[in-house]
């Protein structure tokens, strides 16, 4: 017994120290605040686009006025006048010098006439329906109709002398406000496509000719361009 006691005296220090407590893990520095983005620069309101330039020619300089069949007249300086291509204006309009000029019949025979040599036209349609001639066209789909009437057509020239205009295309005549008119000076047409569905088998349909000669006389009774004046 003495001597487990003395063993017991003499044990290792350490061995009856005790065991040191674990030293807490290092708290993380807190991460850096990503940087705040610098504010965009506000956008520039987008300017209005300019005002589109009025459509038409510009080819001539001069004051046209033009009176109707219900008294009602447009006058004002005229920048530009077209001639259609064909006698309707599908293919287009033409502006060149040479385009711009219509044909006359006088007592000497055919004459060509710019509008520059131009002081007045009259235009006497003719009677209904006995002036009037009807036609279809099947290069349209639907097929397009159309009446036109006979005109009597007299231009009187600045140089004093006048005759029958025998050129039927059609006219347009642009003012300076970019308001456009468009007459014809030989044979007034109306025209009309077919109430049809595109592709489909067509035949002529006469009453397409009827409602066109109702529009043709609603046309005699006010909008027809009966005189022009080229000053």
């Amino acid at each position: 017994m003495r001597l487990s006691l003395v063993a017991l005296l003499f044990l290792p220090t350490v061995a009856l120290a005790k065991p040191k407590k674990a030293e807490p893990a290092p708290v993380p520095a807190p991460a850096a605040a990503a940087p705040v983005p610098a504010p965009e620069p506000a956008l520039e309101p987008t300017p209005p686009p300019p005002p589109e330039e009025p459509s038409g020619a510009r080819n001539v300089s001069f004051t046209v006025s033009l009176t109707r069949a219900d008294g009602t007249s447009r006058s004002g300086h005229v920048k530009g006048i077209e001639r259609s291509a064909d006698f309707h204006g599908d293919q287009g309009w033409e502006s060149g010098a040479k385009d711009i000029t219509f044909e006359i019949e006088t007592a000497k025979g055919e004459k060509v006439v710019a509008w520059t040599d131009v002081k007045s036209i009259n235009i006497a349609p003719g009677k209904m329906p006995d002036d009037v001639d009807c036609t279809y066209s099947s290069d349209f789909n639907p097929f397009m109709y159309e009446c036109s009437i006979r005109t009597t057509t007299v231009a009187n020239l600045k140089d004093g002398s006048k005759g029958n205009v025998i050129t039927r295309n059609k006219w347009r005549f642009t003012f300076d406000d970019g308001a456009p008119v468009e007459l014809y000076l030989y044979k007034h047409t109306e025209r009309m496509q077919a109430d049809a569905t595109p592709g489909e088998d067509q035949e002529e349909d006469p009453g397409m000719y009827t409602k066109l000669q109702q529009a043709l006389r609603e046309t005699l009774k006010k909008s027809i361009v009966k005189s022009v004046t080229v000053q």
